[in-house]
């Protein structure tokens, strides 16, 4: 895609009112993880649990071993300002390596992605953009228990609410054998698999698109390519320019995120397929 049509987009994307600015603020971090708060807070977030609906059984298996994780606070709590412009971050976040990847995988899951495409509306290049962003192409998915992680993040307490209901859904994925605890591996800050969903995305746009039973966005790419198109078509994808922007500021509040899809998508669709 021309630079100047990057730059005709990210005009759009301020238009809707969503901001450039790429800095980000973060709290005060809290002191090292006290593991006896930590143990009180998963005795009261057990009950809780238990009236969800989270066996006993797997309580005990799961979460009595977890410990809070120094590195997840640390990332969570660190401060950061970014001066990048948009030129600066898509530079680095799509380099010519990453665009000649997703032009091969495109390549090599058309039938599947031209399926996709017809039960969506979701174009191709936009799957396999996001796909790349969000994981390298199923290459980087995090090394970061999601259990752990969220456990950690809940018990931190800035945002508990919000963790603690990801953790809910995580523990009910766990249930309802969909992945094992060993293979439920992610960000630090709980996003799974290749199209990085959070637990509770999970629930409202992962699909079994081959019918097996399970939901597998970590390994199974046809679930994957399947369960993104799902989430753009559910909050509102349709073909036009302006409403596309829009409808990826669901997934991703960045607008140079947002710019970076467009972008990426369009170097892909670029190759004669």
């Amino acid at each position: 895609m021309p630079f100047m049509k990057i730059k005709i987009l990210f005009i759009i994307m301020l238009l809707f009112g969503v901001s450039a600015n790429a800095s980000q603020f973060i709290p005060e971090p809290r002191e090292k993880p006290n593991y006896e708060d930590f143990a009180n807070w998963l005795a009261g977030f057990r009950v809780q649990a238990i009236s969800y609906g989270i066996s006993d059984e797997l309580m005990a298996r799961v979460l009595n071993w977890q410990k809070p994780d120094g590195e997840v606070i640390r990332l969570d709590n660190k401060q950061y300002k970014s001066d990048m412009t948009l030129e600066e971050y898509l530079s680095k976040v799509i380099d010519q390596n990453k665009i000649n990847k997703g032009r091969k995988f495109l390549r090599q899951n058309k039938a599947l992605l031209e399926d996709v495409y017809r039960q969506s509306g979701v174009e191709p290049e936009f799957v396999v953009a996001l796909w790349g962003l969000e994981s390298d192409y199923g290459n980087n998915m995090g090394n970061f228990s999601v259990i752990n992680s969220l456990a950690t993040l809940a018990y931190e307490g800035r945002r508990r609410e919000f963790f603690e209901k990801e953790l809910l859904n995580a523990l009910v994925i766990l249930q309802q054998g969909h992945i094992s605890m060993e293979e439920m591996q992610g960000s630090w800050a709980g996003a799974m698999g290749q199209c990085q969903f959070m637990p509770s995305s999970f629930f409202n746009y992962a699909v079994d698109y081959n019918g097996d039973g399970k939901v597998n966005i970590w390994s199974d790419r046809e679930d994957v390519f399947a369960s993104i198109a799902n989430y753009l078509k559910t909050v509102g994808w349709d073909s036009t320019k302006e409403r596309r922007t829009e409808t990826l500021m669901h997934w991703n509040k960045s607008s140079f995120f947002v710019a970076s899809v467009f972008k990426l998508a369009g170097e892909i669709k670029d190759e004669d397929l």
